[in-house]
């Protein structure tokens, strides 16, 4: 056992004063004393009784503090096995934290190559997103005009600059002149979304009418509307509307979700276009009576190329809605969608912007 200082018990390590054990010492020296006297005293019966008492207390007193001892001394060696047992399992911890900490080192170093490895493959998909991107202007570019040729000469042979056409000729011309009209479209649309990319466009803002530009639309459309047996309905508003944005590009807008409806509309359905205030601005809503988006083409809807599930048998490119959403944000608007399956669609462009009357 270890050597206590001076004045301090061995056992308990407290002070002597403190030590319940040397304070029964303490009184049982002075009771064995008091013992002494009274047998040195003369002899009688009650003394005799007095001194058995005393010795029966200094009996007892020992007893108990025999037992305080075997206590104390019990839970000193318990408290120095817990001591142990708490000082292993700490070091069993330090232990485990090392192996943490090497561990945590050893995933840090193959996350940090994994981030390498990633952020080259990036770049990588980047550079070729770019290569992409400008092969598809300049091919683009190399298509338009002969494209715009074909399609001119297909018009001049319909409106017989070059001879009248046989029946079988006319509807020959006719597809010629439909399907490279459908290509330029095609490729003003990769023009255009490759400006888009590069942050090439910008807005050149101004007043403009909201309904003029609407009626605009619908003429443009209307051919193809009729085609497909599609009605084309403008809801009646406030004809002195006007907005601050760029007319080309609103209009761009404005035909691609217009042809987006007629496109994915029912025969003998109609399409409606309507305009009304906004909390923030203007929306306008266009609203088909088409087969529906899917719930899980939503969300890719607006995305480059994409075409869902709906649109597998109709023509386009699956740029437009993209480009929309595009020129609808450098506006500072955005385009939603609501549809379900079975039930048609309606897109709607928000525009920031309040709308103002002349």
């Amino acid at each position: 056992m270890q050597t206590q200082p001076y004045g301090r018990c061995s056992v308990c390590t407290l002070q002597l004063k403190q030590c319940h054990a040397w304070q029964s010492n303490g009184y049982s020296f002075a009771l064995v004393v008091l013992a002494l006297t009274l047998l040195l005293a003369p002899a009688g019966w009650p003394q005799k009784l007095l001194v058995a008492l005393l010795l029966g207390v200094i009996v007892w007193q020992g007893l108990v503090n025999h037992k305080r001892t075997d206590e104390l001394i019990h839970g000193q060696h318990r408290l120095m096995g817990l001591t142990q047992e708490l000082r292993g399992k700490q070091l069993l911890i330090e232990q485990q934290n090392d192996n943490l900490a090497a561990l945590v080192d050893a995933r840090t170093a193959e996350l940090r190559d994994a981030n390498m490895r990633l952020a080259a493959a990036n770049l990588e998909l980047l550079e070729l997103d770019q290569l992409r991107s400008a092969v598809l202007s300049n091919v683009s570019h190399e298509l338009r005009t002969p494209l715009t040729g074909i399609l001119g000469s297909a018009q001049n042979l319909r409106d017989g600059l070059a001879g009248g056409l046989t029946q079988a000729q006319q509807e020959y011309v006719q597809m010629i002149e439909s399907d490279s009209g459908r290509l330029i479209r095609v490729v003003n649309e990769l023009l255009e979304w490759g400006r888009l990319q590069a942050g090439h466009i910008r807005l050149q803002r101004a007043p403009v009418a909201l309904y003029p530009l609407l009626d605009e639309v619908f003429m443009l459309l209307r051919p193809a509307a009729q085609q497909k047996s599609v009605k084309l309905e403008l809801a009646d508003g406030d004809a002195s509307v006007r907005v601050e944005a760029d007319a080309d590009k609103l209009k761009q807008i404005l035909i691609n979700l217009v042809d987006n409806a007629v496109k994915f509309s029912r025969p003998d359905s109609s399409v409606q276009v309507r305009a009304e205030p906004a909390p923030t601005g203007l929306r306008i809503l266009v609203e088909d009576h088409g087969p529906g988006v899917d719930a899980e083409d939503v969300p890719h809807l607006f995305e480059r190329f994409f075409r869902g599930r709906s649109a597998s048998t109709a023509p386009g490119s699956g740029l437009g809605l993209a480009i929309a959403k595009n020129l609808a944000r450098l506006h500072g608007g955005d385009i939603t969608l609501k549809s379900s399956p079975g039930n048609g669609s309606i897109f709607t462009l928000n525009l920031p912007m309040a709308a103002s009357t002349a």
